[in-house]
């Protein structure tokens, strides 16, 4: 039995010829190469048949056909609260395409507006109670030591939904290093506990594999321009990470 995301490989003789066979299975879908030689030729291809073979992608690069990084069906993301009303914002690409938006813990949500030249997505909850809005008055762009709060993947804290940190620095516009999957969408606090921006993890698009996606932040005048215009007031909030993460959700996209 092969298991998700592993691959076979048969080799042999086929009459006259030799043929080397790797598959690889994924979502109950099994995709291959044979590469078929004459024995003739052994001493050219026995050394490298390996290597052609592990070149093939047998389910692509991770790419659409227009260029665009493949969505998960199910995918998680974080958001943040920004009004005690239920209005959330987060990744506009964790939210696209969604059939159904889930925040557990509250709720389905619905996408009510988008930044299409930019990196945001407004969702909203309805008939949510108790939700702590994040403190975006007063809030600056960083440039330096931040603390990043979201909900990382359910696959990389054992099923969990535990809202969590992990310390980053701010240069420009760019975060170092790669937060966890799920963290898209998470609060950047600067050094004085401060809401300083909105994580934003960007894939880039290149030949060959997927590469390790790029970590970005949207400023906070971004998002107060962005909430204006759909009519959000902004709210004002105490600083530090622990209130923070009150304002912070795990995101649920389902897709079909």
């Amino acid at each position: 039995m092969i298991r998700p995301n592993e691959f076979f490989v048969v080799s042999g003789m086929q009459g006259l010829k030799k043929f080397y066979v790797r598959g690889a299975a994924r979502d109950g879908e099994v995709r291959g190469v044979t590469i078929l030689y004459d024995q003739a030729e052994e001493g050219t291809m026995d050394p490298i048949v390996v290597a052609m073979s592990s070149a093939f992608l047998p389910f692509g690069n991770g790419l659409t056909l227009d260029g665009q990084p493949v969505r998960r069906k199910v995918e998680y993301a974080s958001g943040v609260i920004v009004s005690s009303s239920g209005h959330i914002v987060t990744d506009r690409q964790a939210a696209d395409g969604c059939q159904i938006i889930a925040i557990p813990g509250h709720g389905n949500a619905e996408r009510i507006a988008e930044d299409k030249s930019g990196d945001l997505a407004l969702l909203r909850l309805y008939g949510a109670r108790n939700l702590t809005p994040v403190g975006l008055l007063g809030a600056a762009a960083p440039n330096g030591p931040v603390t990043l709060v979201g909900v990382a993947d359910p696959q990389t804290q054992g099923g969990g939904d535990s809202v969590s940190t992990v310390a980053s620095r701010a240069t420009g516009a760019t975060l170092d290093g790669t937060p966890q999957p799920g963290f898209s969408g998470a609060a950047v606090v600067d050094a004085q506990g401060k809401f300083a921006g909105m994580v934003v993890l960007k894939t880039a698009v290149v030949a060959g594999a997927a590469s390790a996606p790029q970590a970005t932040f949207v400023r906070p005048d971004k998002l107060t321009n962005f909430l204006d215009a759909n009519y959000v007031a902004v709210a004002s909030g105490k600083p530090g990470v622990e209130d923070a993460k009150a304002s912070v959700v795990r995101i649920i996209c389902v897709r079909k």
